[in-house]
């Protein structure tokens, strides 16, 4: 008989089957379960008027063979074997190889399928319920005609002692079988801590398939409980994503949201999980497990109880050999508590980072103030553990009490966007600037750099006036809030500082490091005349006057210079002031630069051996009559260690 003829006939029986098991539903233990299996086959037996068969179809290549892998060109094994026995391919040589595959695509096509390049999850099921399904008869006799096995057949003339053998392939009602669910899976067991978000088991079903039959499940109604603080919820909340599992095999993922989960009059949640195939061997137990994404943050805990949706006692679906849909299910339930171990709670750290702006000049116009913010420190917020919200910042001014009362106001920015900005609380050293009401997110595990900027007031003195702003004590003067909305400080107490900035009254040179070396020169005929020389070159910027040239000699424009801190004398230093597109030496105009080469020589006799570098401590520089003796932001102006030996 085809496959197509067995499919009919098949069919057939399982609409008959479908009119006889309904006065079988309350059988509740599997020995219930099997003598109505018994009696349904004998029951199919007679309506179809069968005889049973002398070898079943799990015979020969067959024997002992369930399909529980995907099959493709190349694949070899006895399940090959038997799959080329089903659909009549010969030779049976265990290896899938074109002709194979024809065959298979060819079932796929009578079956309804898309035809596939592989026995999939599908055809696998198909091929299962064949295997429990079918029958085999073969007989063997003498010629026609003969009697003995001597002499020929008058009919048609063969041998008599030729032994004709015929195999004929008929169909018998299909297996029936049935599942049960006699227990969830010891794993995974409920759980008060869970702190993955990502592909977790939250459902395990130790499911049996009684009877001879194949059970193909292919369904779950899964029932979802969400509570936060003891109130129900939408699942989908806290839900993402649901996955069935056999084993480690995916079968199907299933998004969780509101157009795929179902509430009923009760306002219990469910979604339904179909379209895959979970296949069981007959008598076999095997377990299913459903695993689920969650949302990567949550404001508090949420209590998650998982289940099969059992108000209709078909929670879970399958079909038996016999094309007949059979259900169970079970009413114990895994209950987690979701914490991502602290969720709900935040760490938040703040620092200085190390692009703050170093110590310069601050070149106050004596008219108008300075035109735009003078940044002057750059702090990083870091939140652990959870998402922050920065609310409060407190900033303290420290320096002289001159220069704090020039500064009009600090201002806070987030790159390019304008926070906010604050006048201080007085203008002696200490004052403050609080900024409230803030709303600067921080994400879990990111850092967040805010920009502290300071504007001044026209009227500085000459002289310089160092100014610092700082977070004096971070866990003191930085609120923030929780991803559950408590609100507390910064957890770190080390002052947050920016560099010293000196104002001056309209009139600065510009200093710009470019360049520092040092070499060592060796005498190799008198070792004690050899000698290090260092070189470090800046550029300077006439800001507000004219600028008069730098020297080493000269007290109001002098360039001091250090070896290992010591001072160096005069007759060992030049400085040569190139004013561009001027004369060497020469001041330079206002608005106008200058390259400034230092060097550097000391004779070994001098320093001795070792390591030896330069640096520039200070700088008496003069613009526009107004001479300042520079410390500040001169600490990259040294050169690179040399080795005297």
């Amino acid at each position: 008989m085809s496959i197509k003829k067995t499919i009919i006939v098949t069919v057939a029986i399982a609409a008959s089957v479908a009119m006889v098991a309904p006065m079988f539903a309350s059988a509740t233990t599997v020995s219930d379960l099997m003598a109505e299996i018994a009696l349904l086959q004998t029951q199919l037996n007679g309506l179809t008027g069968t005889t049973t068969a002398t070898t079943t179809a799990g015979t020969g290549a067959c024997a002992g063979v369930t399909f529980t892998r995907n099959l493709v060109v190349g694949s070899v094994g006895q399940d090959v074997k038997c799959l080329q026995q089903m659909l009549l391919v010969t030779p049976m040589s265990g290896y899938f190889g074109p002709i194979t595959l024809a065959a298979v695509r060819d079932y796929q096509q009578d079956k309804g399928f898309t035809p596939a390049n592989q026995v999939g999850p599908m055809t696998r099921a198909a091929l299962n319920a064949t295997l429990a399904a079918g029958s085999t008869t073969t007989t063997s006799g003498l010629p026609a005609g003969c009697t003995t096995t001597a002499g020929f057949s008058p009919t048609t003339g063969v041998a008599c002692s030729t032994v004709t053998t015929t195999t004929t392939t008929t169909t018998t009602p299909g297996a029936i079988g049935f599942i049960t669910i006699p227990s969830l899976a010891a794993s995974p067991a409920s759980n008060a801590n869970v702190t993955a978000t990502s592909n977790v088991p939250v459902l395990g079903l130790d499911v049996q398939a009684i009877g001879n039959s194949v059970m193909n499940v292919t369904s779950a109604q899964v029932q979802l409980t969400d509570t936060k603080n003891g109130t129900a919820e939408h699942p989908a909340t806290t839900i993402r994503e649901l996955y069935v599992y056999d084993g480690s095999t995916l079968l199907g993922s299933y998004p969780v949201n509101t157009n795929t989960v179902n509430k009923d009059s009760s306002n219990v949640y469910y979604i339904i999980l179909s379209g895959f195939n979970f296949v069981i061997p007959a008598n076999t137990t095997k377990t299913l497990t459903i695993n689920a994404d969650f949302a990567p943050a949550l404001e508090t805990s949420r209590v998650l109880t998982f289940g099969l949706y059992a108000t209709n006692n078909s929670s879970l679906g399958a079909t038996d050999g016999s094309g007949v849909n059979r259900t169970a299910t079970i009413g114990s339930t895994r209950q987690y508590t979701i914490t991502y171990a602290t969720v709900g709670t935040s760490t938040l750290t703040v620092t200085a980072d190390t692009a703050t702006p170093i110590s310069t000049s601050i070149n106050v116009n004596a008219t108008s103030g300075t035109s735009q913010d003078v940044p002057m420190l750059l702090v990083d917020a870091k939140s652990a553990t959870g998402a922050s919200i920065i609310t409060n910042l407190k900033f303290t001014v420290t320096g002289d009490n001159t220069g704090v009362a020039k500064m009009n106001d600090i201002s806070l920015w987030d790159g390019s966007t304008l926070l906010g900005s604050q006048s201080l609380s007085s203008a002696v050293s200490g004052a403050t600037a609080t900024f409230t009401n803030l709303s600067i997110p921080v994400a879990q595990d990111a850092t967040k750099q805010l920009t502290v900027k300071a504007g001044f007031a026209s009227g500085v003195t000459n002289s310089t006036l160092g100014v610092t702003v700082a977070i004096a004590n971070p866990s003191l003067d930085v609120t923030y809030t929780t991803p559950n909305l408590s609100s507390l400080l910064a957890t770190t107490s080390t002052a947050v500082t920016s560099n010293a900035m000196y104002l001056l009254n309209g009139k600065s040179a510009d200093l710009t490091f470019m360049s520092a070396t040092s070499t060592y020169s060796y005498n190799t005929t008198t070792p004690s005349l050899s000698y290090t020389t260092g070189v470090i070159t800046f550029k300077a910027h006439a800001n507000g006057g004219t600028m008069l040239a730098l020297t080493n000699a000269t007290a109001s424009q002098k360039v001091f210079v250090n070896y290992n801190g010591n001072s160096l004398a005069t007759g060992n230093v030049s400085v040569d002031f190139a004013p561009v597109g001027g004369t060497d030496g020469s001041a330079i105009s206002d608005g106008g630069d200058a390259i400034v080469t230092v060097t550097m020589t000391v004779p070994r006799s001098l320093s001795g051996t070792g390591f030896i570098n330069f640096s520039i401590p200070e700088i008496d520089w003069t613009v526009g009559a107004v001479a300042v003796n520079q410390t500040w932001g001169l600490s990259s102006y040294k050169t690179p260690y040399a080795n005297v030996q």
